[in-house]
């Protein structure tokens, strides 16, 4: 269960960022009047290098403790007997700057290859 979990937490930066990447180009087609297309492709690229610059990083920084997930459900509760993003101690877990360069690979891929 925890594979699936750690894929979800990725796709789930993949889409955020994904999400700010097409805010980002609309917003610079609409000002500058140009190919939001080209606009998409460069907002994924910057988007993608920016994630990887914050995974390379490292450990125990502010990055990492924003993505502790037991933050997050302190803050918004939960419903109880359901955990379905809650791990465990004993679960193996991708590390936050894994996830910030898996998603930064995703974007560079998706602005270098579409």
């Amino acid at each position: 269960m925890w594979v699936v979990r750690e894929l979800a937490r990725l796709l789930e930066r993949i889409v955020i960022a994904l999400v700010i990447a097409i805010v980002i180009a609309e917003l610079r087609a609409l000002i500058s009047g140009g190919d939001p297309m080209h606009a998409f492709q460069v907002s994924c690229l910057v988007v993608g290098a920016v994630l990887i610059l914050m995974g390379a990083i490292g450990r125990n920084n502010n990055f990492e403790r924003r993505m502790d997930y037991g933050i997050t459900e302190k803050a918004l509760g939960r419903i109880p007997g359901v955990s379905t993003i809650s791990s465990r101690p004993e679960d193996p877990t991708l590390t936050p700057g894994a996830v910030f360069v898996g998603a930064g690979i995703a974007m560079l891929a998706i602005g270098a290859f579409l």
